[in-house]
């Protein structure tokens, strides 16, 4: 036990310099490499086909708001924004805030800037709200047009 004292007394007394690395720097360039790395990954990795990642679809066989949003962002980190409007039309609307919103939001968890996030007004969030509620209904109705809402 003594000599942990001993060691920790010597390192907090030490006149050694400190790293100069700058956290706030640095944080929202590595956070701004893993999305771009996160959105590079998206449009190489093709999900079309694959298993149901949706666990209400799984459950219950009917789509539910985020419902091909996987797919919708493979297909716009290809350039397929034709075939993205058929995947998830609301959840494309919404990529670019947040996009931004992931980005100040981790740029701060990693000890960065604080940028300040988007506010809104309660009746925006009740319209975001009954939106994403009308769409999840709508997009299960089986007749045309309804069924123009449902997942490529």
């Amino acid at each position: 036990m003594a000599a942990i004292a001993r060691l920790e007394g010597q390192l907090l007394h030490s006149s050694a310099p400190s790293p100069t690395v700058s956290r706030p720097r640095l944080a929202p360039i590595a956070v701004g490499f893993g999305l771009v790395g996160g959105c590079v990954a998206m449009g190489l990795i093709d999900p079309t086909g694959g298993p149901v990642l949706c666990p209400f679809r799984a459950a219950t066989g009917l789509y539910c708001p985020g419902c091909g949003s996987t797919r919708m962002l493979h297909h716009v980190f290809t350039g397929r924004l034709d075939l993205a409007v058929g995947d998830n039309p609301v959840a494309l609307v919404m990529l670019p805030l947040t996009l931004w919103w992931v980005f100040i939001s981790m740029t701060a968890w990693a000890g960065g800037p604080r940028w300040p996030e988007p506010r809104f007004r309660a009746s925006h969030v009740w319209a975001l709200a009954g939106t994403v509620i009308a769409f999840w209904i709508l997009r299960n109705i089986p007749l045309s047009p309804f069924t123009l809402l449902a997942p490529g």
